[in-house]
């Protein structure tokens, strides 16, 4: 009872309850005073935390296609989808058998994916001509039927493709036309070009979708693309030359930007648009991931042949774990137990057990 006082005290103090009316002033989504009371007195679930890492050990070496240039987790975390350049197809493998479900054959060479609608469709850009006046197309694949559902036209050379969180649009960064090409999620069209600067490649989204940030590699900036307003840029962070990869925290708080060149990985916040800490990679840093509780990084070092481990609060990378050659893609499985990496030569996939203090996080 005394409980129960309490809550109607504390509903009163809030307005939730009108001593004027006696009739409960309920807010949108809850279905009654004491849903609207546990609503209020239940505090936000802490971010994810599976502790501190002390190793990677590699479990699994997978063959794949040639030139598997990336690969990513599927949203529902049962199957990763390599983009396999020179072997002209996508593979899907289950992420627990570690079979290969299906090759995909996509007419040209897959350079990133994306996926759209929880993983129902994959988005996978082609990475055509470099000849002048060639455009190179995006292919949107179901990933039920493993069939071509769409072919939509983009700017020469795509190389990253990236989906809004409210999945109305994916954006498609075009290596030598400068520019982004915006496209429509649910109809499969594209809406149009947008340009940003010298060779773009890295793309992200903020959470609320109201912005996305993309690498001017050929460069040293992130050009702020306002997506609520016609998909504008309307500003560049300054980032150092050659970034090439940007991964953003689950609150939206902070930017990750890889910059090739010089092997950094670089911490900004977004509010202040500054860069606040910087952490020495291996040479050439290129594809990230970060880890579940966006405590770590996992940053492909191409030329060391391995993948850093960054602690993202020391900014500082605390160990690496040998790769075949040249790895180029990574992605980290949303169940926080282990991260596969792809290599180009001799086109392989590693899938890493991620190992924690205390042996945290099984």
């Amino acid at each position: 009872m005394f409980v129960h006082c309490i809550t109607l005290l504390f509903l009163l103090s809030l307005g939730i309850f009108s001593c004027s009316t006696s009739k409960p002033l309920l807010v949108p989504g809850a279905t009654s005073v004491a849903a609207q009371a546990l609503q209020l007195l239940t505090p936000a679930p802490p971010k994810p935390d599976r502790g501190i890492i002390t190793g990677l050990k590699l479990i699994k070496k997978l063959n794949v296609p040639a030139g598997p240039k990336s690969l990513r987790v599927l949203p529902d975390g049962k199957r990763v989808m390599t983009c396999n350049l020179y072997g002209r197809q996508v593979t899907f493998i289950d992420a627990q058998t570690y079979e290969i479900l299906k090759r995909v054959p996509v007419g040209g060479e897959p350079v990133e994916c994306t996926f759209t609608q929880g993983g129902k469709y994959a988005w996978v850009s082609l990475y055509g001509s470099e000849r002048v006046g060639v455009t190179s197309i995006v292919v949107v694949i179901d990933t039920n039927s493993y069939q071509i559902v769409a072919r939509i036209p983009a700017g020469r050379v795509p190389k990253v493709v990236a989906d809004s969180p409210d999945g109305k649009w994916v954006y498609a960064a075009n290596w030598l036309s400068e520019s982004i090409t915006v496209m429509d999620a649910e109809k499969f069209v594209k809406v149009k070009d947008v340009f940003v600067g010298r060779v773009p490649r890295g793309i992200c989204f903020a959470p609320d979708g109201k912005l996305a940030y993309v690498c001017i590699m050929g460069g040293a900036s992130l050009a702020v693309i306002d997506v609520e307003n016609g998909h504008q840029k309307v500003r560049d962070i300054p980032t150092g030359p050659n970034p090439r990869h940007v991964c953003v925290s689950q609150d939206g708080t902070t930017l990750y930007v890889a910059l090739n060149a010089s092997g950094t990985l670089i911490k900004i916040d977004r509010a202040t648009e500054t860069i606040t800490g910087r952490a020495k990679t291996g040479t050439q840093a290129r594809s990230t991931s970060l880890s579940v509780d966006d405590r770590y990084a996992f940053v492909c070092n191409y030329e060391d042949n391995n993948l850093g481990v960054v602690d993202l609060e020391q900014m500082k990378q605390i160990f690496t774990a040998k790769t075949d050659i040249h790895p180029i893609g990574v992605t980290t499985m949303p169940d926080g137990q282990h991260v596969w990496v792809s290599n180009y030569r001799p086109s392989t996939v590693y899938v890493f057990k991620i190992e924690y203090a205390g042996g945290r996080g099984s």
